[in-house]
């Protein structure tokens, strides 16, 4: 199991030095374009937690005039970083069809001048639709993990430590009741993400296999018919078929159940975390921040919205280590 996991894991770092072999240009500004669209996407609860105590400042005076300038200010500021954001994650995903299209088709280049010098006996020990089948499942499989999953990684992280970092900036208390339940998510996470990934690959490998004994069976229908094999090599196939229904129907029953729990989950603690506030406002618990501020609505109330999207960045973030 150790071995298997640093296996996994040297393949993982494999890849991504070699996607920089092939675009040591546009990879890095598309990491900075995702870093940028993260944090913008990460700070809204930052401005409404200035806006609702612009609120509370002018609700006393009922001097709105002021209070409309301030909160208008701040409102220009996000739509101009909105604007921003969308150009940045338009120009990555266009960049991101480049490099996904254009490393498919050097990986394939390099498989196909592997393959060539391989002994004659890889061949005749492997099925020649099972040797197809890493040029198309396979290479189709790394096509969804280059252009989905790596960049959803990295952006739900960025957005996940930014969000974190904000949350004790406002309060040590309600991000401590945060943490508890983003353990549990994580315990799991590790659950059925291992159950899953198991599955993951057990379906592409059995997904080969049928490849192969189609291929294997096409080429020699005329031998079948000769020797009247057709019932067995329906069993046959029935058998590798089946092999490949279960190992998809496990792997998509456990990838599928991960985010249903997880959405309930964010959902009851965002409970928490709204009876948590209600409770320390009530007996005026001392704030403990990185701010310094005292905890108030303005505090609790960009917190829930923070809650609910640190949660479902975990949602994401475990949808895609699935995938």
């Amino acid at each position: 199991m150790k071995n298997n996991r640093g296996n996994k894991k040297n393949t993982f770092i494999r890849l991504i030095k070699t996607l920089f072999e092939f675009y040591p240009v546009l990879l890095p500004i598309i990491i900075a374009l995702i870093l940028f669209n993260s944090v913008v996407s990460s700070i809204p609860s930052v401005f409404m937690q200035n806006i609702i105590a612009v609120i509370e400042k002018y609700w006393r005076t009922k001097n709105w005039a002021q209070a409309h300038v301030e909160v208008f200010s701040f409102v220009s500021i996000l739509a101009i970083l909105y604007i921003l954001s969308l150009i940045a994650s338009f120009t990555y995903n266009r960049l991101m069809a480049v490099v996904t299209q254009g490393s498919l088709m050097k990986f394939r280049e390099k498989m196909f001048a592997r393959m060539e010098s391989l002994p004659i006996r890889y061949f005749d020990t492997n099925a020649h639709g099972d040797i197809m089948s890493i040029y198309t499942n396979d290479t189709d499989t790394l096509r969804q993990l280059i252009s989905q999953s790596l960049p959803a990684l990295m952006q739900t992280s960025i957005v996940l430590l930014t969000v974190f970092c904000i949350m004790i900036y406002y309060s040590f208390w309600l991000t401590g009741v945060v943490l508890i339940g983003c353990v549990i998510m994580f315990f799991i996470t590790k659950n059925f993400g291992s159950k899953s990934s198991r599955f993951f690959i057990k379906q592409q490998q059995t997904l080969g296999a049928t490849e192969g004994y189609i291929e294997e069976m096409m080429n020699g229908q005329k031998v079948i018919k000769v020797f009247n094999h057709e019932e067995d090599a329906i069993a046959g196939f029935d058998k590798v078929n089946n092999a490949w229904f279960e190992a998809s129907r496990k792997a998509n029953t456990f990838a599928n159940i991960l985010m249903p729990v997880l959405h309930n989950m964010g959902n009851i603690l965002y409970v928490l975390i709204a009876l948590t506030g209600g409770v320390l406002l009530y007996l005026k618990t001392p704030n403990v921040s990185l701010s310094g501020m005292a905890l108030n609505i303005s505090i609790v109330v960009p917190f829930l919205n923070m809650t609910k999207q640190f949660t479902g960045q975990i949602g994401q973030i475990s949808q895609q280590i699935n995938s």
